[in-house]
This record gives C-alpha cells, sequence and structure tokens, in this order.
C-alpha cells in the first residue's frame, strides 16, 4: 500500500487492474518522477498498473484466473504474447465512478498500451461485478489531467513485457481538512494477491 499522508478517507473505489512484471514498474515509476519534476500541477501519484474496469466488489481467485487466461490468449495474437506500450494518453474514469475520491480530476494519465478487453474476458460471475470499463488501456504515470507548468514533457520509456498480473486493488482520497477541495487532498492505494497471466 502507498501511502502519502494521512488524513480522513474516503469511500474507495475498487478496481480491477494490469500490473506489470516489477522491471516494467520501475522504468514507469522513473519515468512518472521525472513528470513532476517538470512541473505537473494538479495531478497525483498512481500505482503504475493498467486499470481495467471498475468493480461494484473484489474478483475472487477463479475469477481473476479466468481473466487472465483470456488476456493471455488475447496477447498471443499481438506479437506473441508481448504486450507493449505506445503513445501517451489519456483516459477518463467511467462517469460518476470518481466524484467523491478525485472531484474532476479522474482522468488517467500514461503510455497506451496495444491490448484490449476480448469477449469472454469474465466469467458470468465476475460480470456481475464490472460496473465500468477503461478505454483505452492505459498505464497510471499519474492522475488526473495535468497542466505542465514548466518545460517540454520527457518522453515515456519502450516499454514491452510478458510479465504481467491481474488484481484487486483499492484507491482513496485522504482529505486532510474538512473544507479542502478535493486539490488538497492525498491519495492511497492497496492491490491485492497477484494472479499472474499463464506464461508464454
Amino acid at each position: 500500500m502507498k501511502t502519502h499522508l494521512r488524513g480522513r478517507r474516503s469511500q474507495s473505489l475498487r478496481l480491477l487492474v494490469l500490473v506489470p512484471h516489477r522491471d516494467t514498474r520501475l522504468l514507469l515509476r522513473g519515468w512518472s518522477a521525472s513528470l513532476f519534476k517538470t512541473g505537473f500541477c494538479g495531478a497525483y501519484s498512481f500505482p503504475w498498473a493498467a486499470p481495467l474496469a471498475i468493480l461494484s466488489g473484489p474478483l475472487n481467485t477463479e475469477e481473476l484466473k479466468h481473466c487472465a487466461r483470456v488476456l493471455r490468449e488475447a496477447s498471443m495474437g499481438v506479437n506473441g504474447g508481448k504486450i507493449s506500450a505506445g503513445e501517451v494518453t489519456s483516459a477518463a474514469f467511467p462517469a460518476d465512478s470518481f466524484s467523491d475520491i478525485f472531484g474532476e480530476n479522474g482522468v488517467l494519465f500514461g503510455p497506451c498500451l496495444n491490448l484490449e478487453l476480448p469477449p469472454g474476458a469474465f466469467s458470468a460471475s465476475a460480470a456481475k461485478k464490472i460496473a465500468g470499463f477503461f478505454s483505452p488501456l492505459v498505464i497510471g504515470a499519474c492522475l488526473g489531467q495535468p497542466a505542465v507548468c514548466g518545460g517540454a514533457l520527457p518522453p515515456p520509456p519502450q516499454i514491452s513485457f510478458r510479465a504481467a498480473a491481474l488484481a484487486n486493488m483499492s484507491y482513496r482520497s485522504l482529505h486532510m481538512k474538512k473544507d479542502c477541495p478535493p486539490a488538497c487532498d492525498s491519495h492511497e492505494w492497496k492491490i491485492g494477491k497477484l494472479c499472474w497471466l499463464p506464461k508464454v
């Protein structure tokens, strides 16, 4: 769990996320840090994972395994199972899923993945827990539509990976003051047990 500051907690937002291998996350972490050094305003940290869906409840182990198998099969049709990240873009959170947590900053910013959720990605039981999907699929370098306060954006790293896992994740804001707007808040997250995509 990543905690920036302690304060009054909001309701958690539940997410299904694709978590790249640690080596890939280290590259993304370094790039994310360089973005903030450039002078981003109005952006929050995000744990270098790609949200796939908003959940009404966590997926269980079997539901995660089913989705992991389907995603691996889908990735095999793209560069032999290698998932890569291309141009930097932004993806809005599904409507009304973030108002208590992000205010108007419900936008994920980062490299776009060459992967889409295929039909049948979720079992019947898991599908009942899906409250909304993300499109496009973006690995989060930061949360919020950042304004560049100085300099040009540093180019993103060249990212490709085969090793990745699915996990439940909770994300919530820590309200620092009762009368403070969301922009004053910090955030925390917790990523659950990793369910790895089958090996290629």
